[in-house]
């Protein structure tokens, strides 16, 4: 295989790999429950920010890479190949376009409330309190968790609750 050969599969691979980065780093460090550095935090939520248009240029240099180099590649297998990490990278790059946090925390929608004597609540389970006007709530951690704000009405008044 040709030095120059071998330069454009390192650059599709070097395509591919980063539209996956752009994908991947921010759902890696910025998961649920899971302590992140100030560092780490930054660079997923920089990536986060600028990751789907990078990984948009990756597809299309990778796409415009794999057109030029068609008629070079004899095989069916080097052809393969080459449309398949072509075909990665615009995966990558779609997805690095959904915002997966929507997808994975559901608003809670009405919040349902019952007495505290009959309340589900393990007793070491943390909970976020609210009283207004002598109306109270208590807020399960373990739910607010997976919908991390919550809209209700307390002694009359509109309130959100976040975690």
């Amino acid at each position: 295989m040709g030095l120059v050969r071998r330069y454009w599969w390192m650059v599709l691979a070097i395509l591919a790999l980063a539209a996956f980065v752009s994908l991947a780093l921010p759902i890696y460090v910025i998961r649920p429950f899971r302590p992140q550095g100030a560092t780490e935090l930054t660079v997923a939520l920089v990536v986060r920010r600028w990751g789907p248009g990078i990984a948009l240029l990756c597809a299309l240099a990778a796409l415009a890479l794999s057109f030029s180099i068609w008629e070079d590649l004899r095989t069916w297998r080097s052809r393969a190949v080459a449309a398949a990490a072509a075909f990665a990278t615009c995966l990558f790059a779609a997805l690095a376009h959904i915002n997966v946090y929507e997808l994975m925390f559901h608003p809670a929608g009405e919040p349902g409330f019952t007495s505290a004597a009959e309340a589900k609540v393990d007793a070491d389970d943390m909970v976020l309190t609210v009283s207004v006007n002598g109306d109270a709530r208590a807020y399960p951690i373990r739910t607010m968790g997976y919908h991390h704000i919550i809209n209700d009405w307390v002694g009359g008044v509109p309130i959100a609750v976040t975690y």
